[in-house]
């Protein structure tokens, strides 16, 4: 193919559906990728985000879960495959009742994945090797064991507000404390937890050890811009910031929520019971990210910052503001979880659906900002069980030759599946709190099981006795190694791709479908 015209088309086997030609080009888009042309664009629109979830990428210690040095030894892996950017899932200091999500101290390592040096030599590699390095940040929330709130426990100060205290709204027949209203968590059941020593309620947005921290207390806001900081002046490349539309809750703190009317959740105790218009997305959220741009544009180098903004489609221009204006840029991007939330099984995957949800995207987008396309993460059913087998690579070309960033889950280049993982064996509180009847429902094991580098024991994730969570079975001939040494392969297809998206026509060409059918989804880049 010439370099002035490229197209990827995606047949589907399927005999239904109507015989259209379709050829439309997004005018926004080419408007913009005009204006582009003269622009410098940022490393992080010439690059491929690669995410490692570190638990389960590559343990050294033969303890069973992953860690910094294992990361750091698959750089030149990570390297050979074209990406740019990796991603790291928490690394810091937890008690992992959230495998790290709950942290304990934002600017240490927590020591099962390794030391502040391992975490320096993984840096200064990554560099060598030309690969940017960014980390999540968890802002919302801390863990119940770090020290401010073990001193807002004890109304030290300046640490009394540091997170969402509320006194009861009453008390029950037996004298029990009533909480101020009827938030859900995230995780299911009561957002509220009652603290006998200051005779006070905790917002929870999530596991009762992962307290709320109170971001209308100006002290928590310069407390995390000093985190944003510190690790900027490590080297880090950037931040994506974790649950970011949770961060500010309504002041009213006796604000009930409403029914959501969801005829598929009839369980009270489930998140999805209830809308979230009072403690998801307020003003006060934007403001605050805003000063954590201004923050990172003082260094002299483009700094990446992405806001994880989870939605419903009705939703979209929420999650649009989180980019900004030209005027006042908020993140780089928020994530595009659109290939997450319209495929739930293959039946849902046409031409015309995969076209809207591309185009759902651009058409909503402000002008002047960059888009990104995201098949999987930590938190979802991979695609592969998720859209089928044979789907993989198309989407990967799909995704990766598409204007914007492409985001890839470990794993994703070689098409890993998700994993059946028994109650027993499950680690994740999100599906072991509803019990072996319902843990599959809500758990995220099966997609952060370990990643398959080889036929040996254990997929070559570990050389100890165990693995955290259990290995696929298919690891023996679904892994790294053997797809390399074959002829034609996934992963062969992924470099080939990420080599093709470097001509400049995948970043200031334009777009249009040329053919759309319920079988065929196509696209041109010119």
């Amino acid at each position: 193919m010439s370099e002035s015209k490229k197209t990827c088309t995606i047949r589907e086997n399927s005999k239904s559906g109507p015989k259209t030609l379709e050829k439309r080009g997004i005018e926004a888009l080419q408007s913009e990728s005009k204006c582009n042309k003269k622009k410098k664009f940022e490393w992080w629109k010439r690059s491929v985000i690669y995410q490692v979830y570190p638990r389960s990428f590559r343990d050294t210690t033969k303890n069973g879960v992953g860690d910094i040095k294992g990361i750091t030894s698959r750089l030149p892996y990570l390297s050979s495959l074209g990406i740019g950017v990796v991603w790291l899932s928490p690394i810091f200091a937890s008690p992992m009742a959230d495998f790290g999500y709950d942290i304990s101290n934002f600017t240490a390592i927590d020591p099962i994945f390794g030391t502040m040096e391992d975490f320096d030599n993984l840096l200064q590699a990554a560099h060598d090797l030309g690969l940017k390095v960014v980390m999540d940040l968890v802002p919302n929330h801390s863990s119940d064991e770090h020290e401010w709130f073990q001193k807002s426990l004890a109304k030290e100060d300046p640490y009394t507000d540091y997170y969402v205290w509320s006194n009861a709204s009453g008390f029950d027949e037996v004298g029990n404390p009533l909480p101020p209203n009827n938030w859900i968590s995230v995780f299911g059941g009561p957002a509220w937890k009652w603290v006998e020593g200051r005779q006070q309620f905790y917002l929870h947005q999530f596991l009762e050890k992962q307290p709320d921290l109170n971001f209308r207390n100006p002290a928590v806001q310069t407390e995390m811009q000093n985190v944003i900081k510190f690790w900027i002046d490590k080297g880090l490349d950037g931040m994506r910031i974790d649950a970011i539309k949770h961060l500010v809750e309504v002041e009213d703190l006796s604000t009930d929520e409403p029914l959501s009317g969801d005829p598929n959740v009839q369980d009270p105790n489930e998140y999805g019971y209830l809308t979230h218009p009072y403690t998801t997305n307020q003003p006060e959220t934007l403001d605050i990210m805003r000063q954590w741009r201004i923050l990172l544009d003082q260094y002299p180098d483009s700094k990446l910052l992405m806001a994880e903004v989870t939605y419903s489609g009705e939703e979209i221009d929420l999650v649009m503001k989180y980019y900004g204006t030209e005027e006042e840029p908020i993140a780089d991007f928020p994530f595009n979880f659109n290939f997450i939330d319209n495929f739930h099984n293959r039946s849902d995957v046409t031409g015309f659906s995969l076209k809207f949800t591309v185009t759902e995207w651009l058409d909503n987008m402000p002008a002047g900002k960059w888009p990104n396309w995201v098949l999987g993460n930590h938190d979802q059913t991979r695609i592969a069980t998720r859209m089928g087998k044979d789907l993989v690579e198309a989407l990967n070309m799909m995704t990766l030759l598409l204007p914007g960033t492409p985001v890839t889950y470990y794993g994703e280049e070689i098409g890993m599946e998700d994993t059946f993982v028994s109650f027993e064996d499950s680690q994740d509180p999100s599906g072991c709190i509803w019990g072996p009847d319902r843990y599959m429902e809500f758990s995220r094991d099966p997609e952060r099981t370990p990643m398959q580098w080889d036929n040996s024991t254990l997929a070559g994730f570990t050389d100890g006795p165990s693995s955290w969570l259990p290995v696929n079975e298919n690891y023996v001939t679904l892994n790294v190694a053997q797809q390399e040494a074959a002829d034609q392969s996934c992963i062969k297809n992924y470099k080939q791709l990420t080599t093709l998206r470097k001509a400049e026509v995948f970043f200031s060409g334009e777009l249009a479908f040329p053919v759309i059918t319920n079988e065929i989804f196509s696209y041109v880049r010119f």
